[in-house]
């Protein structure tokens, strides 16, 4: 009885151990994902804001950064400010019902595309007045 105890509690333990593994694994393809879209002198930056954020909102960021990318491909000229309504639409997608995730999504939603096209924007100003 006191072998098949052991035994059980060291299944529980491999199996709580391999699901922490897989949340590390998925937390660190979020980030290698999100950083590919940042321009290489951001990714420090990016990375700091990065580390600060739950799984669930990592898949946030990577949800909307596809929704941009899907949404680009038939624009010339893309915002993804112009996206943020229709994204975070609870008609649109039953995952924005709650008000307080919806709300605390787009703050978080907005801080990254501050961080991402806000530097883009500010980084590319000098070459535009160089000309």
């Amino acid at each position: 009885m006191e072998r098949l105890r052991h035994n059980n509690n060291r299944t529980l333990s491999n199996v709580s151990l391999e699901l922490n593994l897989a949340v590390v694994a998925s937390r660190s393809s979020l980030v290698g994902a999100l950083l590919r879209t940042a321009a290489p002198l951001q990714r420090q930056y990016i990375v700091d804001f990065l580390r600060g954020l739950s799984r669930d909102e990592l898949e946030c960021l990577s949800e909307f950064e596809g929704a941009c990318v899907l949404e680009a491909q038939d624009l010339c000229s893309f915002n993804p400010y112009n996206l943020l309504a229709d994204f975070f639409d609870p008609s649109i997608c039953d995952r924005w019902y709650n008000s307080d995730d919806r709300a605390h999504k787009t703050f978080v939603v907005l801080a990254w595309l501050e961080r991402c096209h806000g530097i883009r924007n500010r980084t590319a100003s000098p070459a535009v007045h160089a000309i």
